[in-house]
């Protein structure tokens, strides 16, 4: 077994798990936000003042499309 080709497919099955974990965090911190900025209007109370619900949710959804962006970016440099 040649060492090269082992560490470059290993190299390439962490760059994969790295990009679907940043899609997926992305994904959950995304909804997650959209949860906390629509708790109000779907009529689930969080105990929380309205306008840090609204900071936290607004700081999770950047933080959802930031780690999505940066998972999208990972596919496609992955595939050069």
């Amino acid at each position: 077994m040649d060492t090269n080709s082992f560490r470059q497919r290993e190299e390439k099955r962490k760059t994969s798990f790295k990009t679907i974990y940043d899609m997926a965090a992305g994904l959950l911190w995304l909804g997650a936000g959209i949860f906390i900025l629509l708790n109000k209007y779907i009529g689930f109370n969080l105990m929380v003042d309205s306008l840090m619900s609204s900071i936290f949710g607004i700081a999770c959804v950047f933080y959802g499309s930031f780690r999505l962006y940066r998972g999208v970016t990972g596919l496609k440099g992955s595939r050069r």
